[in-house]
């Protein structure tokens, strides 16, 4: 009978261990379902924030689309006007050169007036 009650006994420490072992198991288990679910919402939030950075990625390509096209545009408005000012300053030199004759004959009919003039005087006297 001492040896059933020392079997009976050893049995219930085993199991008093057994008990401890898997209450702290569940413990443990319980602890990593926690951090499984705080490491799933965190997944969660970086998917979010990945979508929310690949959609503020698209829309500044978009802007730097349209900036480009921008600047393509000035590029050649830049270029009409550098054309339209050469095309500009050539009819400015060529009615410069104009000027520079019309002010020579100019001063070629002054000088025949001058000298009909005086031809006109010396018949006249």
């Amino acid at each position: 009978k001492a040896s059933a009650e020392a079997d009976v006994h050893a049995l219930t420490e085993k199991k008093k261990k057994s008990d401890s072992m898997n209450a702290d198991m569940i413990d443990q288990i319980a602890t990593l379902k926690e951090r499984l679910s705080s490491s799933d919402v965190s997944v969660q939030l970086l998917a979010k924030e990945k979508e929310a950075i690949e959609s503020e990625k698209t829309e500044l390509l978009r802007e730097k689309a349209l900036l480009e096209t921008d600047a393509a545009d000035t590029r050649c408005q830049v270029q009409a006007l550098l054309e339209e000012k050469a095309s500009a300053e050539a009819d400015a030199s060529a009615l410069t050169e104009e000027k520079k004759k019309l002010d020579s004959m100019n001063a070629d009919m002054i000088d025949q007036l001058k000298t009909l003039a005086k031809e006109k005087e010396a018949i006249e006297s």
